[in-house]
């Protein structure tokens, strides 16, 4: 049943998928790929969605997916560069590598800050999760939780306290 529905909206969209990407990026292969993601979303999420909101959902998604990869593109000094530049290439390369090391020890200690948050009160990991990392707005987030959004700002809150109560020195020390 749900495999018949996702074929459903599968063929209703997939075309209006393709065409925000492709109007972003001109980029075929790369229009595939997110479509791709974000069809594999789509069916992760498919019966959280609010009945009606399916295209929406896939529209915002998809964009979201587009920004991602023309933030990790700019990131990576792949944009707008020219075989003349090859010595800038090979320095923003270096850049980029050294802030993409930095950025994975960051995922990591965030990964063991969530993973610490959750044993001590799974509420306040979902919020962190919701919020923080699915971006989900908090009304998106209270909704989906089926709280209050001022329940759900408290349970940040009281998470942002713990974390900075249990994680600043090691942060501040630079032992992330």
């Amino acid at each position: 049943m749900k495999n018949e529905r996702f074929e459903g909206y599968f063929q209703k969209y997939h075309d209006v998928v393709m065409y925000v990407v492709w109007e972003k990026t001109s980029d075929r292969f790369l229009a595939e790929e997110i479509e791709q993601q974000v069809f594999c979303d789509f069916y992760v999420h498919m019966e959280e969605i609010r009945p009606g909101a399916e295209k929406a959902w896939l529209m915002r998604c998809t964009k979201n997916k587009v920004v991602d990869h023309l933030r990790g593109k700019q990131h990576w000094g792949e944009l707008l560069m020219d075989t003349s530049q090859a010595e800038t290439n090979n320095l923003l390369l270096d850049e980029s590598l050294i802030l993409s090391e930095e950025r994975l020890i960051m995922q990591q200690f965030t990964g063991r800050i969530l993973r610490q948050v959750k044993t001590v009160n799974v509420h306040w990991y979902e919020a962190l999760e919701l919020c923080f990392v699915e971006e989900l707005s908090y009304s998106e987030a209270a909704e989906r939780l089926g709280i209050s959004v001022p329940l759900l700002r408290s349970w940040i809150c009281r998470a942002r306290a713990y974390v900075r109560k249990k994680f600043w020195e090691e942060y501040k020390r630079g032992e992330v």
